[in-house]
């Protein structure tokens, strides 16, 4: 009897430790991206806490919800690797993640973290609070890779926020492995605003 409830803790155990997570497990699509832009470890820091899929999927999606618009008699920009019905699984397995997450040191050992919350980068708040980082310039929002398209495609959401507030477009990008190697598929651009939370 001892032995069958060691044997179903084990596999109760593995198999919620197998489901826990539906997120890319590797980092290497973004250390790919970061190569790919010349990303420098010595300019940038790494925002701690991970951006929510919710980023990717709006920006994605061209608008919040599960819902697609396409507006008559207006260009649209919706990437061309959209589709209604991998859009609705990846939104339905993705937008009830709303458990904050942050990056370890050994996820990107060659940049330096910061702390914090995004919205308060840049502020007196975040002086105050971290008198150690006043001189960071440049930091680099990120979130988790998520999988698109019966897992063809890697999607991750991408921003260096930097203290002057002028920076390029927030995005998400998208990668897929052929062989051996990352491949940057697309940029999608935050339809929104260039540089906004």
């Amino acid at each position: 009897m001892e032995n069958l409830k060691k044997i179903m803790f084990l596999v109760f155990s593995f198999f919620l430790l197998s489901c826990a997570s539906s997120h890319f497990k590797s980092n290497e699509p973004i250390n790919t991206f970061l190569e790919l832009e010349n990303v420098s470890s010595k300019k940038n820091y790494i925002l701690r806490m991970k951006e929510s899929s919710s980023q990717i999927l709006r920006i994605f999606n061209r608008g919040e919800g599960d819902k697609h618009n396409v507006y008559p008699n207006k260009t649209d920009y919706t990437s061309k690797l959209f589709n209604e019905k991998h859009w609705r699984k990846l939104y339905s397995k993705y937008s009830p993640d709303t458990i904050k997450k942050y990056w370890k040191n050994d996820d990107f050992p060659e940049f330096r973290f910061v702390e914090g919350n995004r919205s308060q980068l840049f502020t007196n708040v975040f002086s105050k609070k971290y008198p150690d980082l006043k001189d960071v310039e440049n930091v680099i929002v990120l979130s988790e890779p998520i999988y698109y398209y019966k897992k063809r495609y890697v999607m991750f959401f991408y921003h260096i926020d930097n203290s002057l507030y002028s920076s390029k477009p927030q995005i998400v990008v998208v990668m897929k492995k052929e062989g051996n190697k990352w491949i940057l598929v697309e940029k999608i651009t935050d339809y929104s605003c260039s540089g906004c939370l």
